[in-house]
């Protein structure tokens, strides 16, 4: 049944919606677009099926989504043809051409790679991109939490963490926790730089 969920596009985005809040995550993004004063050349690493772009697309001026899932990347070349998708190995980063980026974007995406990949992951963003906006978004393992442990043993990511194993490899970005987005009590970690997020989150909390 998990897996059936999982790797069936329309069932998962079903289970998605009916676990999330109306004002979710993804509200909460196109919030951090529309705030920002002019368009962003957005490089979406693991972009999956481009769902973000539902919410987004009206602010972005150039978007390159990577990702591994040659059906997703088929799919979303026929509902964004003005965009650019590419099929790109997270380990092969670096023969990635996209300089002009200013905003980096990992929705749900670290918790898939082990530290390792991660680490020369952001050294070569750190290094290629070092003014631009990153944010990441992943799920936070909270041991004491029945709800939270039942979700995330239905995730597909092999690797989430805790507060702790992501602060070893996240160490030097800022990072917000929130239960705002879910029904119930699920935690997600935002890790992010050169945008102040939890500014912006204060004032989307208000709205």
């Amino acid at each position: 049944m998990k897996n059936f969920i999982l790797k069936n596009k329309l069932f998962y985005r079903l289970y998605q919606n009916i676990i999330r809040n109306k004002k979710n995550e993804y509200d909460f993004i196109k919030f951090i677009f529309e705030k920002n004063k002019s368009k962003l050349n957005i490089l979406d690493i693991c972009c999956g099926d481009s769902y973000i772009l539902k919410y987004i697309s009206e602010y972005v001026k150039n978007y390159t989504g990577l990702d591994n899932n040659k059906g997703y990347l088929k799919q979303s070349r026929k509902d964004y043809p003005n965009f650019k998708f590419h099929y790109l190995d997270i380990k092969k980063i670096k023969s990635l051409n996209a300089n002009k980026i200013n905003f980096i974007f990992l929705n749900g995406a670290l918790h898939h790679f082990d530290d390792e990949t991660i680490k020369n992951l952001l050294n070569y963003i750190n290094k290629k991109f070092p003014k631009a906006i990153f944010l990441s978004i992943d799920p936070l393992r909270e041991n004491n939490n029945f709800i939270n442990k039942l979700m995330i043993n239905n995730d597909r990511g092999e690797f989430i963490r805790n507060k702790k194993q992501y602060k070893k490899i996240m160490g030097k970005f800022s990072r917000l926790i929130t239960e705002d987005f879910f029904i119930m009590k699920f935690l997600l970690i935002f890790h992010y730089k050169n945008i102040d997020l939890k500014k912006i989150f204060n004032q989307w909390q208000k709205k």
